[in-house]
C-alpha cells in the first residue's frame, strides 16, 4: 500500500452523512457552527470558574503529577469527509463547534479551526480542519508534513503549575493561553473552556504535543456522547512511528514526567490514563502490514479500548470495511481513516 498517496484527504470523496449515525442530530453543513446561545448585551462570552467543574460520568481522584491522555487530535483538508469516514467506522461523532482563543474578559476570537470529537468517559478524539489563514495557524509545519494524526493533548490539573514543572526540568515551554470551543451536546450546551501550553517541536518533535487543564469538564466529556456502534469507550494507547523509538520515548518520558517501560515491538510510555507506544518502520511492518509512514517521525494511529471485544468483533464481521487482525486486536489502514490506523482491543 502506498500510504502517502492513498490517503490524502485531498482525493477522499465521502458519501453522505447519515445523521442518525452522528449523535442522531443532523450534522451541520454551514463551513462553521455558530454559538448555540447569544450572550446578554454586555456579557462575556465565557466566565472563567474558580475551579473546573467535574462531571459525573469521571472517576474523582486526587491530583497526579503523571498526566493521562486528554484526547487526540486527526487533521484533515475536508471535516466533512472525516466525520463521515468515522462514523462508517462506527464512531458517534459530536456535533461540530468552532475553536476560539478566550480572553480573560470572556471574550472571544475565532481561530480558524472547526472540530468535530468522538467522546469516550475520559478521553476523546478530535477531528479537526482549519478554514483559516494557514500561514498564522498553530498546526501549519504539521499540515506541510501530512494529513492525519498530529495531536496529543495530555491532562493537567493546573496548566500553569504543568508548565512550571517543565520549564524547571529544562524544557522551555511558552505561556499558557486561554481558548474553547461552543458545544452543542445532547447532554449540555455552552462555552467548553481550556487552558493550553505546548511543548516545544524542539523537545518533542513526534507529534503536536499540549498540556490542557478543561475548565469545564461536564461539557466535553458527554456521557451522552459515549454510545459507539463499534463498542469502543476509551483511549487505550497512542503510536508513534520514529527512525529511534527509544530516544523519543524518552524524550515523552521527560515531557510527561512518566517512566519508559520496556515491550517487544518498541518502548512505552505509561501515562495515568492510556499509553503511548513506539515503534520503528521495521516493527512497525510486523505489528501492521502494509502500512509504511508518510514521514518520520510519524504519530501513526491510536487504539481503541472495547470491553465488550465480541461485540466489537461481530461489527466488523458484519461491515463491508476492509479490517484486518484476529481474536485479540482489529486494525484498520490509514488510508480508510483519515490518515491514522485505527485499531480496536479489549482493555488491558
Amino acid at each position: 500500500m502506498q500510504f502517502g498517496r492513498c490517503c490524502a484527504m485531498r482525493h477522499f470523496r465521502a458519501p453522505a452523512l447519515d445523521s442518525a449515525i452522528i449523535a442522531g442530530i443532523r450534522p451541520l453543513r454551514t463551513s462553521r457552527a455558530g454559538p448555540a446561545t447569544a450572550p446578554a448585551v454586555g456579557e462575556p462570552a465565557f466566565r472563567i470558574p474558580s475551579a473546573p467543574i467535574r462531571p459525573a460520568n469521571r472517576n474523582e481522584s486526587p491530583p497526579a503529577m503523571i498526566p493521562g491522555l486528554d484526547h487526540i487530535g486527526i487533521v484533515g483538508a475536508d471535516l466533512e469527509a472525516m466525520e463521515a469516514a468515522y462514523a462508517r467506522l462506527g464512531f458517534t461523532v459530536a456535533p461540530r463547534c468552532e475553536l476560539v482563543a478566550l480572553a480573560e474578559d470572556g471574550s472571544a476570537t475565532p481561530l480558524g479551526q472547526v472540530n468535530s470529537h468522538l467522546v469516550f468517559g475520559r478521553t476523546y478524539v478530535e477531528l479537526t480542519a482549519v478554514e483559516g489563514d494557514l500561514e498564522t495557524h498553530h498546526l501549519r509545519d504539521a499540515i506541510a508534513r501530512y494529513y492525519g494524526f498530529h495531536i496529543v493533548v495530555l491532562t493537567a490539573d493546573d496548566a500553569d503549575a504543568a508548565r512550571s514543572r517543565l520549564t524547571e526540568s529544562g524544557i522551555d515551554a511558552p505561556p499558557t493561553a486561554l481558548a474553547g470551543r461552543e458545544v452543542r451536546y445532547p447532554g449540555g450546551r455552552g462555552m467548553a473552556g481550556f487552558r493550553w501550553f505546548r511543548v516545544p517541536d524542539a523537545d518533542l518533535p513526534e507529534a503536536f504535543v499540549c498540556y490542557v487543564e478543561q475548565l469545564t469538564p461536564d461539557l466535553v466529556f458527554d456521557a451522552s456522547l459515549n454510545d459507539h456502534p463499534n463498542g469502543a469507550r476509551e483511549l487505550q494507547d497512542i503510536l508513534i512511528c520514529a527512525d529511534d523509538p527509544a530516544a523519543a520515548a524518552a524524550r515523552f518520558a521527560r515531557a510527561s514526567g512518566a517512566a519508559v517501560s520496556g515491550a517487544p515491538d518498541g518502548p512505552g510510555v505509561d501515562l495515568a490514563v492510556g499509553r503511548a507506544r513506539f515503534l520503528d518502520t521495521e516493527a512497525l511492518q510486523r505489528v501492521f502490514p502494509g502500512v509504511m509512514p508518510p514521514a518520520l517521525p510519524w504519530a501513526a494511529g491510536f487504539t481503541a479500548s472495547c470491553p465488550d471485544f465480541v461485540a466489537t468483533q461481530r461489527f466488523f464481521r458484519d461491515s463491508d470495511l476492509p479490517w484486518h487482525g484476529g481474536a485479540d486486536r482489529l486494525w484498520l489502514a490509514p488510508d480508510h481513516a483519515c490518515g491514522a490506523i485505527v485499531a480496536f482491543a479489549p482493555p488491558e
